[in-house]
């Protein structure tokens, strides 16, 4: 029982540590404006 909820928490620190560094990648390559710009396209 607890072993999925320990791949499940693992599961999901991987994902937030994949998308802190891609946002990291795409604000050195484009700037801050790129990043705003893809985050205020996909909640509208």
């Amino acid at each position: 029982m607890g072993g999925w909820r320990s791949l499940l928490l693992w599961s999901a620190g991987a994902l937030v540590v994949v998308l802190i560094g891609v946002s990291f990648v795409l604000w050195g390559l484009n700037g801050p404006a790129y990043l705003i710009d893809m985050v205020a396209a996909y909640c509208m």
